[in-house]
């Protein structure tokens, strides 16, 4: 190379540095922009308040006294006559509810696992490139779509055994197709030169998919095992097609279904416990209140999850 050309060289990595160096330009939004973001901004606050209004209400209604609430109409904003904890004391005086959530911890934390388990060995099986993918991906789409039914679902249950016992409530609904369509496009979007590389060294499925595969995937199995929790606790028709009379192994939510569809009987004895027209408050706002805390340590890691996801590695 001669020193001209050496020159005009470094004459031009001098101006690939300054352009570097330079601050990057702010672009101003326009007329169109602002108003499109004020917009933005209204419709999502107006979701955010039709969100937050229920709850409100419920708890309001949960703290109020229990007799002037029963003549008060409309949304409560603020606790109706003198506020009370009367309805929570009522609540976890009755055994059942602790014994709700117990069973409600046991189903999510045992559908959870197991899920995450399937997701993972469907997600993987599911991005290889093996004769019958397309096959089985169609399957599971079409699954997404159309499903037997209630009345075929529970007989297949009964004639394995599963009726009457835990394992009704963690099994069945451990995971879904959607779950492992997700998982299967995280592992889709590994870098092949891994695997490949992976395969050359001699390394097996386990291995490829757990110390290669799995590293990079983790924020999508982190979504589906928080959307699966969340399916499982607040989960009840399930139980109460499989487990209606055994009242011992009912989840939290069947509970709280059973509170408010009976929250007026009391309203039949002569010397009525007005506190008693609380629960049915009460019990919704225990029900929600785990959920409600929890999520926000979760909100970032989902995220992130997703949009690793779904984008194109």
């Amino acid at each position: 190379m001669t020193k001209r050309e050496e020159r005009k060289l470094e004459r031009q990595m001098r101006k690939i540095e300054e352009a570097n160096n330079k601050p990057s330009m702010v672009v101003h939004p326009g007329i169109g922009g602002t108003i499109a973001d004020v917009l933005i901004a209204l419709v999502l606050g107006a979701v955010a308040l039709i969100c937050i209004i229920p709850l409100w209400h419920v708890f309001m209604a949960s703290i109020s006294d229990g007799y002037a609430l029963l003549s008060h109409k409309g949304a409560v904003w603020a606790p109706v006559g003198e506020a009370t904890l009367a309805g929570y004391k009522l609540l976890f005086e009755d055994p059942s509810i602790i014994m709700g959530y117990l069973n409600t911890i046991i189903y999510v934390v045992g559908g959870t696992l197991l899920g995450l388990v399937m997701n993972i060995f469907a997600g993987y099986i599911l991005s290889r490139p093996t004769k019958l993918r397309s096959a089985m991906i169609l399957f599971c789409v079409f699954t997404t779509m159309f499903n037997g039914g209630t009345v075929p679902t529970y007989m297949v249950i009964r004639a394995l055994g599963m009726t009457g016992t835990r394992w009704s409530l963690i099994i069945p609904a451990c995971t879904n197709a959607i779950f492992m369509l997700l998982m299967m496009n995280s592992f889709s979007q590994v870098d092949k030169s891994y695997v490949e590389a992976a395969e050359i060294d001699g390394a097996g499925h386990f291995s490829i998919m757990f110390r290669v595969m799995w590293p990079q995937c983790k924020g999508m199995a982190l979504v589906t095992a928080v959307n699966t929790a969340i399916l499982k606790w607040n989960a009840w028709f399930e139980a109460s097609i499989y487990i209606p009379n055994n009242k011992e192994l009912w989840p939290l939510q069947l509970w709280v279904k059973s509170f408010t569809a009976s929250a007026e009987e009391f309203l039949k004895s002569t010397n009525p416990n007005y506190d008693k027209n609380l629960i049915q408050y009460a019990v919704i706002v225990a029900a929600t209140a785990p959920i409600l805390i929890a999520f926000p340590f979760f909100i970032k890691k989902l995220e992130k999850g997703m949009v690793l996801g779904g984008v194109k590695g």
